[in-house]
């Protein structure tokens, strides 16, 4: 998938503020010298100005709540979806060792209570499930992919192995609170029984800024393909 091949590069831009803003005042004052009739000249360099300015926002503490709430209001109603009586599964994304570490320990807690039976790890690090193992979960409860590359891959990966291992199953899907929105309805589109469960990991400023400006555009662009 060309979007794959991409899709870090275009991120790391993103995330790279004093890279992201030269080009963005390049490329517009290109477009307004290329096209001289849209703006007269004496309005162009506080246009400009406003321009950069105003996407330099995105960067900060209140675009981070602002992009959060969005992101939290995209979530489907838990009340509606988790309306199967079976024990579900438990399912982590490959997230990185830091959401890994919130995840694990509620998944751990959910097996624990004997809330879910089995915790499935979907493209991730071998190291996020013998995490689990560490904190005294069977072998036998955990399972999983290293293979899924998106979260669309995600529940592609997981929707074959429930319907080979638990068909019909429903399952508490566990992530950050930034993915869970469109990951809860990318399993969803599979036709997968899902009750969201976010965890909050512990995270600086910029990196809570970082997953909220991923998120936002990754739900952006399923929203735009039709996945969700």
């Amino acid at each position: 998938m060309l979007w794959i091949q991409w899709r870090e590069p275009l991120l790391q831009l993103l995330f790279t503020p004093w890279l992201l803003l030269p080009l963005l005042a390049i490329g517009f004052g290109l477009v307004l010298c290329l096209l001289p009739w849209l703006l007269p000249w004496p309005w162009r360099a506080p246009l400009l100005t406003t321009v950069v300015l105003l996407s330099s926002g995105i960067y900060s503490p209140v675009a981070t709540d602002l992009m959060s709430r969005w992101l939290t209001a995209q979530q489907p109603d838990a009340a509606v979806t988790a309306s199967h009586r079976s024990i579900p599964l438990a399912v982590l994304l490959g997230r990185g060792p830091q959401i890994a570490q919130a995840t694990t320990a509620e998944a751990a807690r959910q097996l624990n209570s004997n809330a879910v039976a089995v915790v499935y790890v979907s493209g991730d690090q071998p190291s996020t499930a013998q995490r689990l193992l560490r904190l005294g979960v069977p072998p036998e409860r955990v399972a999983g992919d290293s293979c899924a590359r998106t979260t669309w891959e995600n529940a592609t990966h997981t929707s074959l192995w429930l319907q080979r291992h638990h068909p019909g199953a429903a399952l508490l899907l566990i992530t950050d609170p930034w993915q869970l929105p469109r990951a809860a309805r990318a399993f969803a589109h599979h036709g997968l029984t899902v009750w969201p469960l976010a965890v909050e990991p512990r995270l600086s400023a910029r990196e809570r800024n970082r997953l909220a400006l991923r998120e936002t555009a990754g739900t952006l662009l399923y929203r735009l393909q039709g996945r969700m």
